[in-house]
């Protein structure tokens, strides 16, 4: 996989089960967002073309990166279809990359590959050339050339 789009990891959780576990690569799904302060925009704003890496920590175990995700439309085309119940909000978005749920000791550990701690407060995609990654990693190259490595 080509990880030279990577821009952003983002904060996914089902209370139950693994969330997006039922998508296969090449499928096309909803990638929702909590509703909240400046959801709404900052969802909007994310570009066309991103690959999104979701993190995920279902119940009682560490957080796990399960899926790499392209943003495949607009903003401005997900909208209208947008509802304002609490996960209303979302952009399409197709697997490249998701992880073996059937044998969980083979997805890789957020904290292990990323080697960074940050809060996870919010449904918000961060940044990957954030200054906390940026620390650990010194440059987004360094990081998306590990993280090529982990995907492939």
């Amino acid at each position: 996989m080509d990880c030279t789009r990577l821009e952003y990891i983002k904060n996914v959780n089902d209370d139950k089960d693994w969330a997006y576990k039922v998508y296969p690569i090449g499928s096309y799904f909803p990638l929702n967002f909590k509703q909240g302060k400046g959801v709404d925009a900052h969802t909007f704003n994310l570009p066309k073309g991103s690959l999104v890496i979701l993190s995920q920590k279902p119940p009682g175990n560490e957080r796990y990166l399960t899926h790499v995700v392209e943003l495949v439309n607009e903003g401005s085309e997900d909208k209208p279809q947008w509802e304002t119940d609490t996960w209303g909000i979302f952009r399409w978005g197709k697997v490249h990359w998701i992880a073996d749920f059937t044998d969980v000791s083979r997805i890789p550990l957020d904290k292990k590959e990323m080697r960074a701690e940050w809060g996870w407060f919010d449904t918000k995609a961060k940044l990957l050339s954030s200054q906390n990654l940026i620390d650990q990693w010194g440059n987004i190259d360094k990081l998306r050339a590990h993280l090529g490595e982990v995907f492939n």
